[in-house]
């Protein structure tokens, strides 16, 4: 087996860039009146449904995609909370401030998005298009702004309310990993029955946080999940495409709580690839994905209002140009958002963090030393550490 760094893994943060990418283009495509009725399932045009009712959805899987985030988001919080000792004191403020920033600025420029292009109902328009036609209330604001009931004038906002939730509830998921790391592929096989039973009963809650502790388990069975072979990897990746697309290539008749399972078990099965198996990785750590990925959580909280927007502008007989112009303009305004937004909040929640261990250190060392507290040297970052 290769040997492994103990940081970053670098092809799943490209991981990330394409499942940004793939609810970019999802949205995008949902401007188009057909596809927006086939992606609820309405009956639509046999010319069209093989991009719909087809294992070629996964290119625009957007619900889908948010499931990988959530596996993703569950893997890469407990991997360092298991590898290192964790100053929970200093997580929180820190995870807050790094979602929270972005939130409030992506939320602020969607209202000038809003303000730009008032959200008028148009002949003609997409189910989808016309659904983000609603009025522009206090209360809604302060929902998108706290993330307690988000609303549609950005709406991918409501898959942060299930990472703030399970940002708040890291500690109990590390527990577990922790507890079950020998047995990590039960905790897996429970979080994926614990998924199918929210989807069946239309719990929420139930259905989502059990996908974050798939990612934690996997943090947990990560040293001894062995590299996954070439013919193998070949033979798994195709069982992922199928898997995650399940929902949409098999017939309605057969949906049924097993439905969810086997997409949330894909999900997890796609994050293991790009980290077990090596052309999944070259794959991932290619430009593109690289790229994207460090554009991942600015493009996802930054590219709805302005597809919407595009949506609104463009004649009604013209939705297929949607795509060509919102793409391209959501990832440059991504790349700007990221440079003067999300990138100075991960630094300042980098300090909020290391002041407040830091400075707990030093009463910490105080404490126990009382003459420290006299000495020059306690005042010093270096003893700190």
């Amino acid at each position: 087996m290769r040997d492994r760094p103990a940081g970053r893994i670098g092809s799943l943060d490209g991981l990330r860039g394409v499942a940004a990418a793939v609810v970019l283009v999802h949205h995008a495509l949902l401007v188009v009146p057909t596809l927006s009725a086939g992606n609820n399932g309405e009956p639509i045009p046999a010319n069209r449904a093989w991009l719909v009712d087809s294992p070629l959805h996964v290119f625009w899987a957007g619900g889908e995609a948010v499931f990988v985030f959530f596996v993703l988001s569950g893997f890469v919080l407990t991997l360092p909370a298991l590898r290192r000792r964790q100053d929970w004191v200093a997580y929180y403020p820190s995870r807050l401030l790094r979602l929270y920033v972005p939130v409030i600025a992506s939320v602020a420029l969607a209202l000038v998005w809003f303000l730009l292009v008032p959200r008028v109902p148009s002949p003609g328009a997409s189910g989808w298009l016309l659904r983000h036609v609603e009025p522009l209330t206090a209360g809604g604001l302060v929902g998108d702004l706290t993330l307690l009931s988000p609303t549609r004038l950005n709406s991918p906002l409501w898959s942060l309310t299930w990472e703030v939730a399970f940002s708040l509830l890291l500690p109990l998921f590390v527990l577990i990993a922790k507890a079950t790391h020998r047995v990590w592929w039960v905790t897996a096989l429970a979080a994926l029955l614990l998924s199918g039973l929210g989807r069946q009963f239309h719990e929420d809650w139930l259905m989502y946080l059990p996908m974050f502790l798939l990612g934690s388990a996997l943090a947990a069975g990560w040293e001894r999940i062995p590299e996954i072979r070439r013919g193998t990897g070949w033979v798994l990746a195709v069982l992922a495409v199928l898997g995650i697309t399940f929902e949409w290539w098999v017939p309605r008749s057969m949906v049924g709580i097993h439905v969810p399972i086997v997409v949330v078990a894909s999900a997890g099965l796609i994050v293991l690839l790009c980290g077990k198996w090596l052309p999944a990785e070259r794959l991932m750590l290619g430009r593109v994905p690289r790229t994207l990925g460090r554009l991942s959580f600015s493009l996802y909280l930054v590219h709805e209002p302005i597809t919407v927007s595009v949506g609104l502008l463009l004649p009604t007989s013209l939705p297929w140009l949607t795509p060509f112009i919102a793409i391209p303009v959501a990832i440059v305004v991504a790349g700007l958002f990221a440079r003067l937004v999300e990138l100075p909040a991960h630094r300042l929640a980098k300090r909020v963090a290391k002041s407040i261990t830091v400075r707990r250190a030093r009463v910490g060392s105080a404490s126990t030393h009382p003459a420290a507290a006299a000495s020059p040297l306690a005042d010093d970052d270096r003893t700190a550490a």
